[in-house]
């Protein structure tokens, strides 16, 4: 049997999109047969003891965390630090030089652990970017591209592409942005694409039948759905501008989920006592085919500039639910591409909420084509996006099963 090691500090049963992918891929690859092998962040033990069923064929060792239950950079970071340091000794004392190593990128510095197992146990490793770093930290303002902090961490990030045997990306976008910024690893062949997938196969509700858009009165209203991380990478300002602009409509806007802008959506809720706005926590999984479902259109958005180090993963369970898409993202984006190319949705720019408003008032009027975007987006996802279909991407990718079959 192969051995697979995957160093993530996001892993079930945390609810971040990151830890329910790396949870499925590990658990696919153990359910083909390989010794799958997980580090990850420590959590509450009462939740990991109703899942010791399907993690059963997966050995998983947590580190300590200091659980302060709130969106402070600072305690993210220390948090990280305790992740980074604990991770560094087990991949030195407890992973065989001729296991494959998959380094998830969290904490983004996290491709140290790479450097650190190929100089003292002459190791390979993958590095797996979830979002390109430093520039990420530029974007939301908490370092500067001048910085000795972001020369520092460019560095880094080079020289874990560099000696990696493939660092793996989560769109084209973001290979041509790495391709452009260290051009002697795009030279080398470096730089490969794996696409994420939804974290479940959404069963397609109607939403007359669906008891979640019933329970909250969606059934009745053209419904406009984020679902997903609220984050500072995330163009939430534009989507309630934008509601406020339609408040008096029978449109109703949903977001479920938190993260850091989270408390800015809810003051302006309040401050402008929009009633057309509904928030709701994460749901659990098996409720994800009623949630992602009880809409019409569904919502994804980043800021400016965002597409290129990034690739929001709420995309496609977007597509899985076989919903109209609606992005906010720059002009040209992958985003932007893919949504005119299967015409399943359409795409707004950045910090342009009155174009948002009457992009949502135009489809709200022709239900026909909203219907016709949906069907096509399930059916790209049918095409393109599944689970099994990425599993066999990583698969020939860390195990080169292609030469081996």
């Amino acid at each position: 049997m192969q051995n697979l090691t995957i160093i993530s500090q996001y892993f079930y049963p945390n609810s971040a999109s990151t830890a329910q992918l790396i949870t499925d891929l590990s658990r696919g690859f153990a359910e083909r047969g390989y010794v799958v092998k997980v580090l990850t962040s420590g959590h509450d033990h009462s939740k990991i003891n109703l899942v010791d069923g399907f993690l059963s064929q997966i050995k998983i060792n947590r580190t300590p965390y200091i659980n302060w239950h709130n969106q402070n950079i600072f305690i993210k970071v220390f948090n990280s630090l305790i992740f980074l340091f604990i991770s560094f000794a087990y991949i030195i004392f407890n992973v065989n030089s001729k296991n494959t190593l998959l380094i998830v990128s969290n904490p983004p510095y996290s491709g140290i652990l790479g450097l650190g197992f190929k100089i003292f146990k002459q190791g390979k490793f993958y590095f797996l970017l979830q979002d390109i770093f430093p520039e990420s930290a530029v974007l939301i303002g908490i370092i500067k591209s001048s910085s000795f902090l972001f020369k520092f961490f460019s560095y880094l990030t080079y020289l874990t592409c560099k000696y990696s045997q493939n660092t793996i990306v989560l769109s084209s976008s973001m290979k041509l942005f790495l391709g452009k910024k260290y051009s002697d690893i795009q030279e080398n062949d470096k730089i490969e694409i794996v696409e994420n997938w939804s974290i479940e196969d959404i069963y397609i509700y109607s939403k007359k039948n669906n008891e979640f858009a019933i329970q909250h009165g969606f059934d009745k209203l053209f419904t406009i759905l984020y679902s997903g991380n609220l984050g500072r990478l995330h163009d939430i300002e534009s989507i309630v501008f934008a509601a406020q602009s339609l408040n008096d409509t029978s449109i109703q806007f949903v977001f479920i989920g938190d993260g850091a802008k989270q408390k800015l959506l809810e003051r302006y809720i309040q401050e402008h006592q929009l009633k057309n706005i509904l928030l709701l926590p994460f749901q659990p999984r098996d409720v994800l085919s009623q949630s992602l479902t009880a809409c019409d259109v569904s919502l994804v958005s980043l800021i400016e500039g965002a597409e290129e180090i990034i690739a929001p993963c709420k995309l496609y369970g977007m597509l899985a639910a076989g919903r109209a898409i609606l992005s906010i993202s720059s002009t040209g984006s992958y985003i932007d591409q893919l949504l005119n190319d299967y015409s399943c949705g359409i795409n707004c720019p950045p910090n342009n909420p009155q174009q948002l408003a009457e992009t949502i008032a135009k489809l709200a009027a022709d239900p026909e084509r909203v219907t016709a975007m949906g069907k096509r987006a399930r059916q790209l996802y049918e095409e393109k996006y599944t689970f099994s279909r990425a599993l066999d991407e990583y698969e020939k990718l860390l195990f080169n099963t292609e030469l081996l079959n």
